[in-house]
Parts: structure tokens; sequence; C-alpha cells
């Protein structure tokens, strides 16, 4: 069962020829719901037709999904942030203006240039399923991305998890208080099976965790990274049937210690 199979829908609006259309994506496809058939669209096109605003947002996207460098600058930011997109605009206008490079340094000036362009213009929660696309697309293919891309992943990972970690505890009854606070570390390794270990006790407390990048897209992307209060480690499916694997704090003489519990999706 693919990993968009759970996540929510997303839209947004765009001034194309004149008028308001909107853009969706749905069970992990971009749909142009005032263009229904972008082959007849790209024929248009290719026969001197004007280029809809929309065509170029969804060949954006795929250049997104199939190149993967915006990653760099969607890793750090965990939600939208619009002053930085203001500034990235800005950006992007001296890089095309000056030649200027003041993002994506990991990317040569081409590339810079067109994913520039992806992040100023995709709107955040769609930049979070095209991460989702890239990450599932390398997974097949043996994980075989370039290091900068892998170490972007991993340091996406770790955010989102500590969040993810923190929503979670907030949750957790007896109360923990402050949450935020508890020494957190997170691994991401490509070879070994996702693992937690630890206690939550007083000074005492501290939390080492293990993931696999890939829970970006299984868990993160999924919208399960927290759920019924859990925090969920991995997804494991058959047929028709998703399984989560996930933490629940247990109290003990020495505080609470976690236990990794299975449910049902």
């Amino acid at each position: 069962m693919p990993w968009y199979d759970h996540a929510v829908d997303a839209s947004f609006d765009v001034d194309c020829e004149g008028q308001r259309h909107t853009i969706t994506w749905s069970t992990g496809e971009l749909q142009l719901i005032h263009h229904p058939d972008i082959r007849a669209e790209k024929t248009l096109v290719a026969l001197g037709g004007p280029k809809p605003r929309c065509l170029e947002i969804f060949e954006l996207w795929e250049l997104a999904v199939s190149d993967g460098g915006f990653v760099e600058e969607w890793a750090p930011w965990h939600e939208a942030d619009h002053q930085r997109r203001w500034w990235l605009k800005t950006a992007l206008e001296r890089f095309r203006s000056e030649g200027v490079q003041d993002f994506l340094y990991d990317l040569p000036r081409d590339r810079a240039m067109k994913m520039g362009e992806v992040v100023t213009t995709l709107p955040h929660d769609f930049l979070d399923r095209a991460m989702a696309t890239v990450v599932d697309e390398g997974h097949q293919r043996g994980w075989d991305f370039a290091p900068a891309v892998s170490r972007h992943l991993s340091d996406a990972t770790k955010l989102r998890a500590r969040r993810s970690f923190v929503r979670a505890l907030s949750h957790q009854r007896p109360a923990i208080p402050n949450p935020a606070l508890l020494p957190f570390v997170c691994h991401v390794d490509l070879s070994r099976e996702p693992t937690v270990k630890g206690k939550i006790s007083g000074r005492n407390s501290r939390i080492e965790m293990l993931l696999h990048p890939r829970w970006l897209s299984e868990v993160w992307a999924r919208g399960v990274s927290v759920h019924r209060g859990c925090f969920t480690i991995s997804v494991s499916e058959k047929t028709d049937c998703v399984t989560l694997t996930q933490i629940e704090w247990v109290e003990t003489r020495n505080g609470f210690e976690p236990h990794l519990t299975q449910n049902q999706l």
C-alpha cells in the first residue's frame, strides 16, 4: 500500500489565463483541475501555443521529484516560513540579475536556479509531498542519493522526529513536564532496524532513537508520526493492512521506560 494512500490531499490556487485555477495533490499525483488533459496541453504548447501557468507549475513539480535538489532548502524548515519564502524570492531575483548564489549551495548554478523556482513556487505542504516522493523512489532504487542529499534527508529526519516525539509526549499520562527539554538523540541509519532506548526520570532522563530515513515518507508524510497519542517509529504493510510500530511509555520504579507496541492504522 503506497504511503500516499493515507496522506491528506492538498490544494492551492494560481492565476492562470486570467482566472484563478486550482492545483491539487491527491494520492501521489499532481492534478490540474482546470486542465484535466495535461498531454493535450503539452501538445498545444509544442505546436506554438502559450504555456498556461498551471502547466508551468506541473513541470516544476516533475522537475522537483526527478531532481530532488530542493531538499537542501526544505530540510531545516519543519513548517512554512513566510519571511524565509520572501527572502528566497528576493535571492532568486538577485541570482538571475547578478549571478549571486545565496541559497542551495550544494547545487551547481543551473540546478540551483531551477530548484529556487521550485521552493518559491510550490507551497510548503507540496514540498513535503515532493520530498516523500523523492525518498520513496530513492528507496526503490537502492538509496542511490548523492552524499549531500542523504545528509539533508538525515537532518530532516532528526528534526521532524524530535518535533513529533515532543508532541507525542504531551499526550503521556500522567503528564511529563516540559517534554521539549528532555535529552533526545536521534540517529539515522540505512542498515539497522528502528529502535528506541532510554528512560524519562527527572535529571537522569535520556532518550536515544534510531530511524531509517524512509521514516520521512512511510511515517511522517503519511501523517502518522503521532497516532493516537503515540510516536510511530516504523510502518509495515501486508495486503490492505497497515501496522504501526509505536512507543508507549510505561511507568516503573526508575521512571518511564519505552516499550514498542504494534497498532493497526
